[in-house]
């Protein structure tokens, strides 16, 4: 029984010490923490991998993965498309925990946040601390994550949420004011943008959140892409940000069977994000078309002018980035989530200066597969 009047000599605690991380049971312990424990060797291989990390990643703890390197285990989308794997692509440069190995890797302790995009448009997010260690003459890593995945994406919910009721609250408190002195037209026009406004966000809010939770329920049915890309051009338009904006789109007669409300929010999402970065004398164009491997499909194009910065491509998709601001936006990240883990299709873009900026959107007719 622990007695407050007692303690061990130091010498004692030392040689427990001593024993006790060269022991078994200390061993044990790091295995079944809660939190993810790799360690790394001056490969950035994976050498060590507690029971969570093998839980998280559904592999074998005890044969794991020999000679594999974190983003591959984790089946990070740019690693296990890349050559040489995690660690040798341009988006490795932005991403946080391949930057807290190498501080690491120069003697230093490191400590950080990082967002994974995993294949079907998820992204795992994660905190990070490494070390940097000596054994029996050996450069390793000790790497200690924390998936903060559900917190990331509560708190950019709740952010975008309530970042977006206040500025619609604060155009009504203006508009109270200055009811007396406009048209009654021009009221009821205002208020009728506004409700629209809102019903938008709150949807947008419970769609993002159910796709986050794995709650969302796909309903297919035919869909008109002309209708459908005709009705969010003019809901866009007739916002008074969007108001004076240019946007040409020729029909196509495309017709496929999808999720109508998943797929209208995905092309708000997109044709909003090209109108937002374009000015009043840059014309958007959306075309459409049946994609070239497939005639029961729809390619979307949404081509704008001003081009993306290098820096903003390599993390276009991930959550919580956004060009808006920390916790602003999940504009990209949820076309890619919808697209990809909903409507089975696949998201891409390219900006140039040839071609500007095309962001391609292509959806399976969902009743052929």
């Amino acid at each position: 029984m622990f007695d407050y009047r007692v303690r061990d000599p130091a010498e004692v605690v030392r040689k427990q010490a001593d024993d006790l991380l060269v022991g078994y049971d200390f061993t044990m312990i790091l295995r079944d923490l809660p939190n993810i424990i790799i360690i790394l060797n001056r490969n950035r291989q994976i050498v060590y991998m507690n029971k969570t990390f093998s839980r998280i990643l559904k592999r074998d703890e005890e044969t794991g993965s020999p000679g594999m390197r974190p983003g591959e285990c984790i089946l990070c989308i740019h690693a296990v498309n890349a050559e040489y794997g995690c660690g040798s692509t341009d988006f490795c440069k932005v991403c946080g925990f391949a930057n807290a190995i190498t501080r690491s890797e120069k003697g230093d302790v490191s400590a950080g946040e990082c967002n994974i995009t995993l294949d079907k448009g998820e992204t795992m997010s994660l905190s990070v601390y490494t070390r940097p260690f000596r054994h029996n003459g050996q450069d390793y890593i000790f790497a200690y994550l924390q998936d903060i995945s559900d917190q990331k994406t509560r708190e950019l919910l709740e952010n975008i949420f309530l970042h977006d009721i206040n500025n619609s609250i604060s155009v009504l408190n203006g508009l109270s004011e200055l009811f007396d002195d406009l048209p009654p037209g021009e009221v009821r026009s205002m208020i009728n943008e506004l409700s629209n406004r809102l019903t938008d966000e709150i949807q947008s809010y419970r769609l993002i959140n159910d796709a986050e939770n794995h709650t969302l329920s796909v309903k297919v049915s035919k869909v008109s892409i002309d209708d459908l890309i005709s009705g969010v051009i003019n809901t866009l338009l007739a916002t008074s940000k969007m108001r004076n904006r240019k946007i040409k789109y020729e029909k196509s007669g495309v017709e496929i069977y999808t999720d109508e409300t998943l797929l209208r929010r995905v092309l708000i999402n997109a044709v909003k994000n090209a109108l937002e970065a374009s000015d009043d004398t840059q014309e958007v164009v959306v075309s459409t078309g049946p994609a070239a491997d497939d005639p029961l499909s729809a390619e979307i194009n949404v081509k704008s002018i001003p081009l993306i910065p290098d820096d903003i491509q390599l993390q276009l998709f991930q959550r919580s980035f956004s060009t808006k601001g920390a916790g602003r936006g999940w504009g990209t990240y949820s076309i890619r989530l919808l697209t990809e883990s909903y409507l089975r299709g696949r998201v891409s873009f390219r900006s140039d200066r040839e071609t500007g900026t095309v962001f391609t959107i292509a959806i399976p007719s969902l009743n052929s597969h």
